[in-house]
């Protein structure tokens, strides 16, 4: 395992996400164009935020 993905790793255990207990989302990542969205809650203004599933990729963000 390298640098990015342990990072990667101490940040999911910081904030307590577990990847694999998170719903699948039918869109691309807006950063690696991938289907590996899932789906992290709701966050402000109704809109739904994201995490990237990719091991290399990792973004989070919110969409309306």
């Amino acid at each position: 395992m390298d640098y990015r993905q342990k990072n990667i790793k101490r940040q999911h255990d910081e904030h307590g996400i577990i990847i694999a207990s998170l719903q699948v989302a039918d869109r691309k990542c807006v950063v690696c164009a991938e289907r590996s969205l899932r789906i992290l809650g709701e966050g402000a203004d109704n809109r739904t935020k994201y995490i990237c599933s990719n091991k290399f990729c990792n973004c989070q963000f919110s969409l309306a």
